[in-house]
């Protein structure tokens, strides 16, 4: 097989000035510049609103789950140093930049002790503008995080010069990683394979004994000496998990893979022809290596959460396994002909991002702090004010809302008052629309959505307070409160309680039952709080974050 020694000058070794070397250098920094602008200007998505709310909750004092949350333990010093919570996100976007970057160096240290260092150097910057992973490789998430902790634990498998030094290295990040997402199991046929081509367990079937012995040991130790209750959490996070991550049919969201192959043609082609390559009799390195590096690429088949997120955390290891398929692309096209295809596939992307959508988020933050001037607790899908208190501080996801339904308990309508929830976002499918059919499995209970329904009045845009409004009438009727507070009268006259208030006046309601009525011609509101603040900016059209 050609290494990348066959592509150097006479001379000898590459100096720093060869073209190759110049090449690799400019497209690495031109791909990091177009990322670093995607840093301050892509939409932030609705995962890293949901993870910077984690950060606050738990400054909060708040329980955050131990597990599968990296950036809290991570960023929770973020709001000490910056003050918006849109900027918070960005600033840990820029911290997450070097951990792609050390994705990046670990695909290419391992990737040259199999097809050399130029080969090596171009499925790592490959990986790196390969289209989600471009997109996505800096996102507030737990992904990149393992992904480098992952790639490390393979790297050192392969290189160190002692390989039980690579191994212990490996036994610290792989639990690392795990701790950040339990998803990093899906790494196991990779590092499976470094583990039996370094160790050599194809010709020393003792040692598999010796592993497994070392492997059932290590789980009694950790049953032995990990606390009672994060055991029961990791339970629990695996069932669940392999319970739903893995019940949705074969190619989930296959479409997601097929975008991604065809976002990044040159690391595409760099896979199928590395397999071409290892097949052939002078092949120096066995196929199956290379199959269980890309191997954790096939969960897509059957993996629930394969969108395009997914695509930065699984591909590591399968860029390893494209350098050998960067050898045969080197020599028909050249370095600088997959680089331009690599950084122009980068550069498209890039333009079609749409920046449109960070400006409406600032002008809604903005509008909320207008209206609330202290954090008030609040309903909404995602946690997309994040510096405030939840009431229900859970994603309204598909899985999410399947346990929800499954449980049949009205938990919104029970979080709405104790302590009081003022602020409701009607953004998502599940809070949109409150009148769907009580088979809909996308949408809330029929007694939450009825409670939403009766208990928040529109105030800006997508944004709801705590009131209710009432037809004219000249009848008494008890009326419930389930969000206590001030509350300020509006439209026309009403009488609670037997005392009158005139438009613009304020009264307290705590939660129970009120004597409301008569009611004044042309109707009554009451909106929670005092004469609160309507800001004058018109609320922004259309989505407020992306999904992906």
């Amino acid at each position: 097989m050609a290494q990348p020694s066959d592509f150097r000058p006479a001379g000898g070794r590459l100096s720093l000035l060869d073209s190759p070397k110049v090449a690799i250098a400019a497209s690495f920094v031109i791909l990091l510049v177009l990322q670093l602008e995607l840093v301050f200007q892509k939409s932030i998505n609705w995962d890293e609103f949901f993870h910077l709310s984690q950060i606050h909750a738990s400054r909060r004092g708040e329980y955050v789950q131990w597990l599968q949350t990296p950036h809290v333990f991570l960023f929770k010093w973020l709001p000490d140093v910056v003050a918006d919570p849109i900027d918070q996100v960005i600033l840990a976007r820029l911290l997450l930049v070097p951990f792609g970057l050390i994705t990046a160096v670990s695909i290419w240290l391992a990737a040259r002790h199999f097809a050399g260092s130029l080969s090596a150097a171009l499925a790592a910057i490959a990986w790196f503008g390969a289209g989600y992973v471009f997109l996505h490789s800096f996102a507030l998430r737990a992904d990149i995080i393992a992904a480098m902790l992952l790639t490390l634990s393979i790297c050192a498998l392969v290189i160190a010069r002692q390989a039980w030094l690579g191994l212990a290295v490996a036994a610290l990040f792989v639990p690392l990683a795990f701790i950040a997402t339990v998803k990093s199991v899906l790494y196991a046929p990779a590092l499976a394979a470094v583990f039996v081509w370094r160790f050599k367990l194809h010709t020393r079937w003792l040692w598999l004994a010796v592993i497994g012995f070392g492997g059932l040991l290590s789980i009694i130790l950790i049953i032995a000496l990990v606390p009672g209750p994060a055991i029961i959490d990791v339970t629990h996070v695996l069932t669940a998990s392999a319970r739903r991550m893995f019940s949705a049919g074969l190619f989930p969201n296959g479409g997601y893979l097929l975008v991604q192959l065809a976002m990044a043609p040159a690391f595409t082609a760099m896979i199928i022809l590395a397999f071409i390559q290892l097949r052939k009799p002078a092949a120096n390195h066995p196929l199956w290596l290379a199959i269980g590096l890309a191997a954790p690429l096939l969960w897509v088949i059957i993996y629930r959460n394969a969108y395009p997120y997914f695509y930065t955390f699984i591909l590591p290891p399968v860029a390893i396994a494209a350098a050998w398929g960067a050898t045969p692309l080197i020599k028909r096209y050249s370095v600088g002909g997959v680089l331009v295809i690599v950084v122009l596939g980068a550069g498209i992307l890039s333009l079609a991002e749409d920046r449109s959508m960070s400006a409406k988020q600032r002008v809604v933050h903005s509008g909320i702090s207008e209206i609330f001037p202290e954090p008030v607790r609040y309903i909404d899908d995602n946690g997309f004010r994040p510096d405030f208190p939840r009431a229900i501080p859970h994603f309204a996801s598909g899985w999410a809302l399947e346990n929800y339904r499954a449980n049949g308990d009205a938990m919104y309508r029970d979080a709405m008052g104790s302590p009081p929830a003022p602020m409701l976002i009607r953004h998502g499918y599940a809070l949109e629309f409150l009148d769907a059919e009580a088979d809909d499995k996308m949408a809330l209970l029929p007694s939450d959505a009825k409670a939403l329904r009766e208990n928040y009045i529109q105030h800006w845009g997508r944004i709801f307070v705590a009131g209710k409004n009432f037809a004219p009438s000249g009848q008494k009727r008890l009326e419930r409160i389930i969000i206590p507070g001030l509350y300020t009268v509006e439209k026309s006259p009403v009488t609670i309680n037997g005392t009158a208030y005139r438009p613009g006046k304020v009264v307290r309601l705590e939660r129970g039952t009120i004597t409301l009525g008569p009611i004044g011609e042309g109707g009554a509101s009451l909106r929670w709080g005092d004469n609160l603040s309507v800001p004058d900016e018109p609320f922004p059209d259309g989505w407020l974050f992306t999904n992906y």
